[in-house]
Formats: structure tokens, C-alpha cells, sequence
């Protein structure tokens, strides 16, 4: 910027300071990390924007002030970092801040000089801490495809035991019984039910004769 050009403002602005308006504004904003803009001037054909100021002043810079500027028919300078900035957008001018920090927090000046008056905004900005989210634990791909792979295997593992388990079960109630090797059959004689007689004898008591039934069964062959 010329130092002449900037001269000429200036005398515009002192020519114009008692017969012009003059309007103080106060506005405080509390912001995060995420981009942020406040509208500062409003340029129309009946009042064009002349010039601009703002002077901004931070809690880390103790005091001290950098600037921003635009001057009517020229571009905007910006001696302040690239956290902040003017921008113009539909004929109006605004202060743009991100990324900013709680040690970025500070009272701002922007001043914005018309042909009739000037308006002068007085912007407190507060910066608070962004509040630190929930770690989630992301579960490689990989390891959900091991987890389930594993899975299956015990599955058929515990399968294949419950059905070795019932088809063994299975296989010895089929299983014929075979006869013990000191077992002795009896003979057929032996084998049929002897019939037994109870004789009643003179004293109460009784006797019991039994009588096969192989030796009747010849008896009687005999007789006939």
C-alpha cells in the first residue's frame, strides 16, 4: 500500500469526522478449531466502503497487535498470520479465524471508515478447548477373519465328538451277547421243569417226591 493512498484516507476520514456517524458495536463469541467468520462491513452504492482496519490482539502475543487491511480500489493486506483474514463475499467484508487456540483468544478492533461515518467493531473472542473424543479401536480386517476361522473349527471339532461318542453308544447296544467261556449249558434232561409232589404223612410233615417228567413220559409209552 502506498503511503500516499494512505494518507489520502486518512484526510477523508478527518475532513468527514464531524459531520459523519459514528457507531460502536460490542460482540463476544466463544468458537473451537472450526472456521469461523463475523461480518464487518457491507459495501452499497450509496455508502462505499473507504477503508478498513483491524487490529488483533491475542492473549499469546501479550499486548502486542498485528494488522489487517483494505483500502478502497485495492487488495487486501494481511500482516497477521493465516489464521486470520478478510474476505469479501456479496459486497460485504468479513474477519475469518481457524485453527485457532485457547492462547489465541483476544479482543479484536476492526474498524470500517465510510464516506458518512465509520462503524467500529469491538470483538471479543473466546477459543475453547475441543473436547478430546472417544479413542475407537478399529479390529484389523485380518484378525475378524482368524476370530471366525478359529470359530468354525471348534465347532466341527466338538461336532465330530458328539457324533463319534453316539455312533460308538450305538454300535455296542447292537453288539449279540455271547456266552461266557465257563458257562455249562444243562442237558435236556436237566433243562425241563421237574413235577413235584408234596405227600402229607401222619405226623403233619410232608414229603416231597419229584418226578421227572422224561421218566413219566416213558412209563407211559410202556403201559400202552
Amino acid at each position: 500500500m502506498g503511503g500516499g493512498k494512505l494518507w489520502f484516507v486518512l484526510l477523508l476520514r478527518l475532513m468527514f469526522l464531524t459531520d459523519s456517524e459514528v457507531v460502536q458495536e460490542y460482540l463476544e463469541k466463544t468458537i473451537g478449531k472450526e472456521p469461523d467468520v463475523t461480518p464487518l462491513c457491507t459495501n452499497t452504492t450509496e455508502n462505499v466502503i473507504s477503508f478498513i482496519v483491524c487490529k488483533i490482539r491475542t492473549e499469546m502475543r501479550q499486548g502486542e497487535e498485528c494488522r489487517l487491511l483494505y483500502q478502497y480500489g485495492q487488495d487486501f493486506v494481511h500482516e497477521c498470520d493465516s489464521r486470520f483474514t478478510l474476505v469479501k463475499e456479496n459486497h460485504t467484508v468479513f474477519l475469518r479465524v481457524i485453527n485457532l487456540t485457547p492462547k489465541e483468544s483476544g479482543n479484536h478492533i476492526c474498524e470500517c471508515t465510510y464516506l458518512s461515518g465509520t462503524h467500529t467493531l469491538h470483538l471479543n473472542i473466546t477459543v475453547k478447548e475441543d473436547e478430546v473424543p472417544a479413542t475407537v479401536t478399529h479390529i484389523p480386517l485380518s484378525y475378524v477373519y482368524i476370530g471366525v476361522t478359529i470359530f468354525i473349527i471348534v465347532i466341527c471339532i466338538i461336532l465330530g465328538c458328539v457324533y463319534t461318542k453316539r455312533r460308538h453308544g450305538r454300535q455296542t447296544e447292537t453288539e449279540p451277547i455271547t456266552s461266557q467261556p465257563n458257562t455249562i449249558l444243562p442237558t435236556e434232561a436237566e433243562a425241563i421243569e421237574p413235577y413235584s409232589v408234596f405227600i402229607q404223612t401222619e405226623n403233619g410233615l410232608y414229603t416231597t417226591a419229584r418226578i421227572h417228567s422224561l421218566n413219566m413220559r416213558t412209563n407211559n409209552m410202556s403201559n400202552t
